[in-house]
């Protein structure tokens, strides 16, 4: 059976699609989607300061199967700064290991940052990400005068849970937790009884 329908008809069937698709995509989300601190999902992270790399281990609370990247290496997904969670076997525990100098970590006097970020989403920063604070501080092994030199005996770490969402202000983080050796690790729990000391 053929359909005839006059121009008149087709033009406004396709005025009012038109007219919905604009109510439907043209709305701004930004107010609505907000992306917070995410103290869950993730069940440890532990940082290793070594003399020339960052070791990063991270388990999960469940099997996960989304990125894990130092923060301005979504684009890039370049080993050794990204992972993606589908080339693994095991589904939650994960490591990534980088040089000082490579995956966006950034050099401030004796100390050397970057940002791990876990993103559900294989496009998208969404509510539930994760994102975390990884310092090596190196000051305490300019400062020493020994002569039998291990770096890493000299090396603190800190590591703290920030905003995954990379325009949120800084002051979104919350405090980091610190070691005075070269390995430090951070659970949700560290989280908790801080905020019950308060």
């Amino acid at each position: 059976m053929l359909f005839h329908f006059s121009k008149s008809y087709l033009m406004f069937v396709f005025m009012r699609f038109f007219a919905k698709s604009q109510e439907i995509f043209g709305t701004d989300l930004a107010d609505d989607f907000n992306i917070e601190l995410s103290e869950n999902g993730y069940k440890s992270v532990k940082l290793k300061c070594n003399a020339n790399h960052m070791n990063v281990d991270i388990e999960m609370n469940k099997i996960f199967n989304g990125l894990i990247y130092t923060r301005g290496s979504f684009y890039d997904k370049k080993f050794p700064c990204f992972l993606d969670s589908i080339n693994s076997e095991n589904k939650t525990i994960f490591s990534l290991r980088f040089s000082l100098r490579e995956c966006n970590t950034k050099k401030d006097k004796d100390k050397y940052l970057n940002t791990l970020v876990l993103q559900h989403d294989r496009e998208l920063i969404m509510p539930g990400d994760a994102a975390f604070t990884l310092e090596c501080d190196f000051r305490k092994f300019r400062e020493t005068t020994d002569t039998l030199i291990i770096v890493e005996k000299y090396v603190t770490s800190s590591i703290g849970l920030t905003n995954a969402d990379p325009a949120k202000e800084l002051s979104d983080a919350l405090p980091l937790i610190r070691s005075d050796s070269n390995t430090v690790y951070l659970t949700p729990d560290n989280y908790k009884k801080k905020k019950d000391e308060l």
